[in-house]
């Protein structure tokens, strides 16, 4: 069963296999800045799981570790990579039902803004999840 998700004005489509997907929040200060927004959620797939279904994305090298993409259209940010092309990471707000994504945890909370508080029991990473090494 696959996902779909677009961009704020449609231009940019894609879909992919949430199978074995890992979904979690990123505090860190480049995800904040990237989506302008407090904290982010992700849920990253093996490449082979993610296909642009419409448009192209443009792409921007946010750091040695991360390309975002994003439509250039409307601007809106909508996946990132990596350098290796071990993993997708969609950003949850651009998924069309995001409600079988549950978060697994917070990757980044030493760069967390002061006054978000985070009010569940998820694991707490100071930097990358285990998981995103």
């Amino acid at each position: 069963m696959y996902l779909t998700g677009h961009c704020a004005c449609g231009a940019l489509r894609y879909r992919f296999d949430p199978f074995d997907a890992v979904v979690d929040y990123c505090h860190c200060e480049t995800c904040r800045r990237w989506s302008g927004a407090p904290v982010t959620a992700w849920a990253q797939v093996k490449p082979a799981q993610f296909e642009i279904t419409r448009g192209a994305a443009k792409a921007f090298r946010s750091s040695p570790r991360a390309t975002r993409h994003f439509c250039g259209d409307c601007g809106s940010p909508v996946y990132m990579t990596d350098p290796d092309g071990q993993s997708i990471g969609i950003m949850l707000g651009t998924v069309d039902d995001a409600s079988s994504l549950v978060p697994q945890g917070h990757g980044w909370v030493s760069d967390q803004i002061s006054w978000f508080k985070i009010d569940d029991q998820l694991p707490r990473w100071e930097e990358d999840a285990p998981y995103d090494g």
